[in-house]
């Protein structure tokens, strides 16, 4: 039976955050953010299992603004019931009573980091707090392989992560007022570092993407937006509601047709700009894996046919040759051509999958 643990205000020893503190059309804008969170990190959990590399590096430089003891969870409620009242989920409570010590103290680094990061210029509270609770379940990952100890874990950090998320705000606010006292601006626009995971992506791949954005100096992760050319995409997680580093977010199209030297179109990636407040802005092709179109003919009598087939997978692809101006057929079936036409033969895929492709007679 779930326990009644009375408002939420009173279990916390402290109010939920203001309707204010989020925007964006997220339903936990209007209350607490748990169930926001559960949703986040199940995501997050099969993006993570391809990052390669730390999202918030360890050689970070510490800011002289960074709040201290920014990292109090539940204090007021064990945390089996924490997990259950506020999460959904089920804490064993003798893997709590094993674990605790460790887990408190394996937190301590991430808490360090995430201060740094809500003194950090253009950091929201939301978005660190969020960076932190990845780190979190990361390290479970890393600490415990056995499948009920790892589940456990993410539990006991996913909860630990939510009570430290109704007390960011007001840590927040002082450690920008502080840098903003503090830490000058800098001459020119500052620079980041950028990668993807995955870090190459196929044009079928309809799964979540993430891009992680670092300062190039300070090593400390930058909330920044991410937007395609031609496109307008929105994200669910985010409470902005737009493509933001470090939050999962799907989009469809990644190819788009340019215009090339032999008078017909090549399909090359969408161009995406990562931006962030401070920062000089990033503009670079999405890291797709552009196929090929392998095009041969074949003469047989008064028929030719035009075979195509996919570069990477070796398969039959479907397009539309084109004599000059006009279509004639299509690839892998015979086609009898215009005698003693000149014009050029191309071939072009009607699904926007591939370049146009000039046949060479």
């Amino acid at each position: 039976m779930r326990p009644v643990l009375g408002p939420r205000s009173s279990v916390l020893g402290c109010s939920p955050p203001p309707q204010s503190a989020r925007v964006g059309p997220r339903p936990e804008a209007r209350g607490p953010r748990f169930p926001f969170i559960t949703a986040l990190l199940f995501l997050v959990a099969s993006a993570a299992a391809a990052q390669t590399r730390p999202i918030f590096p360890a050689d970070y430089k510490p800011s002289p603004c960074a709040p201290q003891n920014v990292c109090e969870s539940f204090t007021e409620v064990d945390f089996p019931s924490a997990a259950l009242h506020f999460l959904l989920r089920e804490l064993d409570s003798s893997w709590n009573e094993q674990h605790r010590e460790e887990l408190t103290s394996a937190v301590q680094p991430f808490c360090t980091k995430r201060a740094t990061c809500m003194a950090t210029p253009g950091n929201m509270w939301w978005f660190c707090n969020d960076v932190f609770a990845q780190e979190l379940r990361a390290d479970c990952d890393a600490k415990f392989k056995n499948a009920r100890d790892n589940e456990q874990c993410h539990t006991w950090m996913d909860t630990y992560a939510a009570g430290v998320d109704q007390r960011g705000k007001a840590d927040w606010e002082a450690a920008q007022a502080c840098a903003k006292e503090k830490i000058p601006p800098p001459a020119s626009p500052k620079k980041f570092v950028w990668w993807s995971v995955p870090v190459t992506i196929p044009v079928n791949y309809a799964g979540p993407v993430q891009v992680f954005t670092i300062d190039a100096d300070t090593r400390v992760p930058v909330q920044a937006d991410i937007a395609f050319e031609g496109q307008t995409l929105y994200a669910s997680d985010p409470p902005t509601g737009k493509p933001t580093s470090y939050y999962l977010f799907t989009w469809p199209r990644k190819l788009v047709r340019v215009p090339n030297a032999e008078g017909h179109s090549d399909l090359v990636p969408v161009t995406m700009t990562i931006s962030a407040a401070g920062y000089e802005p990033v503009r670079a092709s999405v890291p797709t894996i552009v196929p090929k179109m392998i095009v041969s003919v074949k003469r047989d009598g008064k028929t030719t046919t035009v075979t195509a087939t996919d570069s990477v997978t070796g398969k039959p692809v479907e397009a539309q040759v084109y004599l000059g101006d006009r279509t004639i057929g299509f690839t892998n079936q015979p086609i009898e051509l215009p005698a003693k036409s000149k014009s050029q033969i191309w071939v072009r895929s009607p699904y926007d999958k591939y370049s146009d492709v000039v046949v060479k007679n």
